[in-house]
């Protein structure tokens, strides 16, 4: 299905949903506050509309007003947990006063770049596009009008002259994007995984340059860095990584203690019961997968996997470069940051058009691909409407290690070619 042409590009049906979606915001604005409507659909709106925006413009409205000098510890911005280099930008005049037109600016900015990056779709195509786009996290982060939508513009804009630009030049300034952005939000310095791109020793010399200059400008700021990491309030709804499932099976497991210490609420008794059977199921499936997997990795490294053939290799595939951004964000994510709101799940949306060629290429990398697409999906929804379940963080788990899996599949053949070669005699046995 994946593979059929469509008469009409799919991206305007992605539109389509779009306009729809808002359209019925605005629809029930007349009956109910809009904030309220959106909570109804998985959104935990607020009255006041982007006020993750609003809370960086008036920072700026605080810089100026108080005259702060030194960009350590500033005031206005450790208020926010943003770096103080942010008083840079007080230059630009901006402030609490342009919270909608840049909101709604911002927004636009984020769609239009999103569709130019996913190119012409089929129908089918279209369909996920447009769950993904109109899902809870992406409209949460379109709703508080988060820096991450601005982020996610300049990489996308990083990306497209990644891919497009045969110059080296070219790619050594989205590279740079990629490092500013790194430096102003932490999180987008795994996205310099993009570099794999290049040949072996241009790749090491960059890695080597960008490794240096990052640790030295976090060993710089790690007063205001530990600020920052401390910005979550713990609360675990709506949040991924791996602190998350730790933390919801704590009052899981406290409740469950309540019903064998002698409480007899029934209704609450049959709800963890139930609770448990799916999360069981859950956890074999994801047992199933890994081992199937295991099997295949231990069979990769026993055989000479590597690809002769340079057109047929799995590092040459389209959309490589979106895969790997998106791919190394999220797992910098989940594994290092440890417990972040789902909006940041939106930065997966650069991982799907390499997932859907995959599937439509019918490889090896197709089944993994094809339950990648589906727990993308299943995880963009599964926070606002499976609460207090541990499912949804168990779909993240298997997220995790299944973009892991397919991320060492796709590895440069170079970089391949030294793993087979170091870990294959431990595995092939």
């Amino acid at each position: 299905m994946l593979k059929k042409q469509s008469k009409i590009d799919g991206r305007f049906l992605v539109v389509a949903a779009l306009l729809g979606y808002f359209g019925l915001l605005y629809l029930a604005n007349f009956f109910v506050p809009y904030h309220k409507f959106w909570r109804i659909i998985g959104v935990p709106a607020v009255k006041n509309p982007f006020i993750d925006l609003a809370a960086v413009l008036g920072a700026f409205d605080c810089d100026r007003l108080t005259g702060e000098v030194s960009l350590i510890n500033n005031s206005c911005f450790t208020q926010i947990a943003y770096p103080s280099s942010w008083s840079l930008l007080t230059w630009l005049g901006l402030g609490q006063r342009d919270t909608i037109f840049l909101g709604v600016f911002f927004a636009l900015i984020f769609y239009v770049i999103t569709l130019i990056i996913i190119g012409r779709l089929n129908y089918q195509e279209a369909v996920v596009y447009a769950l993904i786009l109109c899902s809870p996290p992406v409209m949460l982060l379109v709703e508080r009008g988060n820096v991450d939508i601005v982020i996610y513009s300049w990489l996308g804009v990083a990306l497209m002259m990644i891919k497009n630009s045969r110059a080296l030049i070219f790619r050594l300034c989205a590279y740079l994007l990629i490092f500013f952005w790194g430096v102003i939000k932490l999180f987008p310095i795994f996205g310099l995984t993009v570099i794999l791109k290049e040949k072996r020793n241009l790749f090491l010399f960059l890695s080597a340059i960008f490794t240096t200059a990052f640790i030295t400008y976090f060993l710089a700021s790690i007063g205001e860095i530990k600020t920052i990491s401390s910005i979550h309030d713990g609360r675990i709804w709506y949040s991924f990584g791996y602190k998350v499932l730790f933390l919801k099976v704590k009052p899981f497991l406290s409740n469950l203690s309540l019903f064998t210490g002698g409480e007899t609420d029934i209704k609450k008794m049959i709800r963890y019961i139930i609770y448990i059977i799916v999360s069981l199921l859950t956890l074999l499936v994801l047992t199933r997968v890994l081992l199937s997997k295991f099997k295949i990795f231990q069979e990769w490294l026993s055989w000479d996997f590597v690809s002769t053939d340079s057109d047929k290799s799995l590092d040459k595939s389209r959309y490589i470069d979106y895969f790997r951004l998106a791919v190394a964000i999220h797992l910098g994510n989940f594994l290092v940051i440890g417990m972040l709101y789902d909006y940041k799940l939106t930065f997966l949306i650069f991982a799907l058009p390499q997932i859907l060629d995959w599937i439509k290429q019918e490889n090896q990398l197709s089944l993994p691909s094809s339950i990648a697409l589906v727990a993308i999906v299943a995880t963009f929804y599964a926070s606002p409407f499976l609460y207090p379940w541990v499912i949804d963080e168990v779909i993240n788990l298997l997220l995790f290690f299944n973009l892991l899996y397919i991320s060492i599949l796709s590895m440069p053949e170079w970089l391949k070619f030294l793993v087979h070669k170091r870990l294959s005699g431990k595995f092939s046995g």
